[in-house]
């Protein structure tokens, strides 16, 4: 009976080594995926260029990918003021999701995107993205631009990043002209 103890004894730790035995590779890739995504809550981000604040970002949560590309993701929604050099807001942007490209400064928007500049004009679409480098807004899908007098609608955006400066790719409505010479 002793002899025979001694036996499942030494079975089971014998199986206990066995069993927890790890393979390090193993360990080190899951690993590598837990640490692979950087999470934030109540984000507020200002950047800057050359001394000055040039924008303020807002989101509920940002999700940050460290796998290469590299890219933070605003799956809850995003506000962005652009300011002047005097700190005065140039422009509003907000979109219910964002993506930002870290490798090559873009920014791709989309679900409700709207651009709101200081005179008053509005953007409205679904799909956006802001080129930083260049310091503007492209996009190929429909557009609805309404400013104080009328509402144009199209398909296809360029514009400058304060939404002072746009073109209109295939533009189609009424536009109100001003005669020039009545003054």
């Amino acid at each position: 009976m002793r002899r025979y103890r001694k036996m499942v004894w030494l079975s089971i730790c014998l199986l206990s080594f066995y069993a927890c035995e790890n393979d390090m590779q193993s360990i080190m890739r899951l690993d590598q995926k837990a640490a692979a995504v950087e999470e934030g809550i109540n984000i507020e981000s200002l950047y800057s260029q050359t001394g000055r604040v040039r924008a303020k970002l807002t989101a509920p949560t940002m999700l940050r990918y460290l796998d290469r590309p590299s890219y933070v993701e605003f799956n809850n929604g995003l506000k962005v003021l652009s300011y002047n050099d005097s700190l005065h807001v140039e422009s509003t942007v907000t979109a219910k999701y964002g993506k930002y490209f870290e490798n090559d400064d873009n920014v791709f928007l989309r679900d409700s995107v709207v651009v709101v500049n200081k005179e008053g004009k509005r953007l409205d679409c679904n799909e956006l993205n802001w080129d930083s480098k260049r310091g503007k807004f492209f996009s190929n899908k429909p557009v609805r631009i309404s400013t104080p007098t009328d509402t144009i609608y199209g398909t296809g955006l360029e514009s400058n990043q304060d939404f002072s400066d746009y073109n209109i790719i295939n533009p189609r409505g009424q536009v109100l002209v001003q005669d020039s010479t009545l003054q």
